[in-house]
């Protein structure tokens, strides 16, 4: 595929291989959305506009990940009968998208920042405080225990809960813009490299809630 200019700060087109699996995941999510859908009443032209739309989203606004079922998520589609021609492709789709996006940045945050509270207020006590009565806690998660350690200088427990803040990220790349009023963005523990952009999907359970909210 030849480069074309896109609008926003990157000019450069993404691969047809990118545009195809995004293409695909959308067709996927919205034939769920749609039960009873007839796959025959489109062409794959749209899929892959909307695939492009998504992309645009992220050249408008880096943070924003390429996630195909959230993206078709965040759209108000509803019903057997639609046009994913108006409901996918449109400016809007692209707009609809980015709020929804930063509404579950502002959730994630507003999550993280009772876990590093409390965590603190933990950690801060007269007795001293193991990686397991932290684990033990259901109300902290092992991202919110990291950035606690590490904010309180308690290295030793930061280590012991970077692992666990791994996998938090990946199964939720969100969480990385979400802990930035939280934690210095170079003392993140993952880089952002380790995940394919068309790869990083919102953990599914939790954006379900967050999206239906």
């Amino acid at each position: 595929m030849r480069s074309r200019t896109l609008a926003g700060p990157r000019h450069v087109l993404p691969t047809q291989e990118i545009i195809d699996h995004l293409a695909e995941r959308i067709e996927r999510a919205y034939a769920l959305r749609r039960a009873g859908w007839d796959r025959g009443c489109s062409t794959g032209r749209v899929w892959a506009a909307a695939a492009m739309c998504l992309w645009q989203a992220q050249v408008d606004d880096p943070t924003i990940p390429l996630d195909s079922e959230l993206f078709v998520a965040s759209q108000p589609i509803c019903g057997a009968l639609g046009d994913p021609w108006v409901e996918l492709t449109q400016v809007e789709a692209g707009w609809r998208y980015r709020l929804q996006v930063r509404r579950i940045i502002r959730h994630l945050r507003a999550e993280l920042t009772r876990e590093v509270r409390r965590a603190e207020r933990m950690m801060a006590g007269e007795a001293p405080v193991s990686a397991a009565s932290l684990s033990r806690d259901q109300r902290l998660s092992p991202l919110g225990c990291y950035i606690a350690a590490h904010r309180m200088g308690r290295a030793d427990l930061a280590g012991l809960f970077a692992q666990g803040a791994v996998e938090q990220h990946r199964g939720c790349p969100l969480y990385r813009p979400a802990s930035l009023s939280l934690l210095p963005a170079e003392s993140y523990p993952i880089d952002d490299g380790s995940v394919a952009p068309e790869r990083a999907t919102v953990i599914r359970n939790r954006k379900k809630s967050i999206v239906m909210n």
